[in-house]
């Protein structure tokens, strides 16, 4: 193994046709919204994991999945009581209630993946917070702008950080920072 380093910080990213063992691109975001439009919504995730595809070229091989927290909480409600009922009583069984009381007060969350014959999109959100992180990552090269341009369209975005990773063998990798705070001095 090399010890040379292995990761370039760049302010453009060259083509991946000029970039050595180019082996893929990953898009990481963790973005915090003024308002939860869109990351409480499971169709607009879907809608946006669909339509991303679409607009960067991607081969969908699954329609996205998307599934909100706690999902199953209802589930395990029922589970819980009919341990109760059956008369068992364990710590395991009051850290399961305790669990399941807290979340009754949570807002949630969705999370949403959508499998492409080249790779990946996923996006976690987090209501409470006005939260979401995203990953999209492709074998296949994608414009990494339209890719941020066209998820941040969906929300209302008040900020965002992220990494532009063009991924290699055996050739140093190329990561570009992004920023809104970047865009607004710029």
């Amino acid at each position: 193994m090399n010890d040379a380093t292995t990761v370039e910080i760049v302010e453009k990213i060259q083509e991946p046709t000029e970039t050595k063992g180019f082996v893929g691109r990953h898009l990481l975001l963790d973005v915090q919204t003024s308002t939860p439009r869109g990351i409480n919504e499971t169709a607009t995730i879907y809608q946006l994991l669909e339509g991303l595809s679409m607009a960067i070229d991607m081969t969908l091989v699954y329609p996205p999945l998307v599934a909100r927290f706690p999902f199953a909480a209802n589930e395990l409600s029922r589970f819980v009581q009919s341990l109760h009922e059956e008369g068992i009583q364990a710590r395991t069984v009051e850290t399961m209630e305790h669990l399941l009381n807290k979340r009754q007060t949570e807002e949630g969350g969705i999370s949403g993946v959508t499998v492409w014959l080249e790779s990946h999109a996923a996006i976690h959100t987090w209501t409470e917070e006005s939260f979401f992180s995203f990953d999209a990552y492709s074998c296949k090269d994608f414009e990494a702008e339209k890719a941020l341009d066209y998820v941040l369209n969906f929300f209302d975005v008040e900020s965002y950080n992220g990494l532009d990773i063009v991924r290699t063998i055996d050739a140093p990798q190329q990561v570009r920072v992004l920023s809104s705070q970047a865009a607004v001095k710029g």
